[in-house]
């Protein structure tokens, strides 16, 4: 190589570097600032809509999850708690004819079940099954939930007698994942 070249490939460095410092490097950190202003945004969005629904808790769902705690230690602590027993149920989930609540009763519970914190509200649990429910507002909580009111119905589906309650979980699971999908999925960025 003569010097020429040399001076050529030195000058092709220079201004390249002179381009990535004056116009790539401002862009990418403008870039990267936007991302945390959103993200910030995004968080911030996402705790006031959980602080809505919880603070706009009805007392029904309190009142049941004060009851469910009392039998559930005045059982000696239940060891299993799966597909009957769930976080659902803890907050009053009820359906059917005997005991079943209104649409509306319902729908509350699984919005607010949505946005709770089960690791502050149901201490009484084992942490280890309330850890599969994951955080609020997270598509791991939705998807628990989704699936805990599909498999209900698909569990018990062909039995006459819950023909009722097999519609509720459905209709439930159904407007469940219409209504609250969208909010789940705009926070799923956040890493929760």
């Amino acid at each position: 190589m003569d010097d020429n070249e040399n001076l050529l490939i030195f000058l092709f460095v220079i201004a390249a570097l002179i381009f990535w410092l004056t116009v790539l490097r401002p862009r990418a950190l403008a870039a990267e600032i936007q991302r945390v202003e959103e993200r910030k945004r995004l968080s911030a969005e996402r705790e006031e809509l959980i602080e809505t629904i919880r603070s706009a808790v009805p007392g029904f769902i309190l009142k049941a999850r004060n009851d469910f705690e009392r039998e559930y230690r005045s059982k000696g602590d239940i060891n299993f708690f799966g597909q009957e027993m769930s976080p659902l149920l803890c907050f009053g989930y009820r359906v059917g004819k005997t005991n079943g609540r209104s649409e509306a009763d319902r729908r509350a519970i699984l919005t607010y079940c949505l946005t709770v914190d089960f690791d502050a509200t149901l201490t009484f649990l084992p942490s280890s099954y309330l850890a599969e429910w994951g955080a609020p507002m997270t598509v791991q909580r939705f998807n628990r939930i989704y699936q805990h009111l599909t498999s209900r119905a698909d569990i018990q589906d062909g039995r006459a007698n819950l023909a009722l309650a097999v519609q509720q979980w459905r209709d439930d699971a159904s407007w469940f994942h219409d209504t609250k999908i969208a909010d789940v999925q705009k926070f799923r960025f956040l890493g929760v």
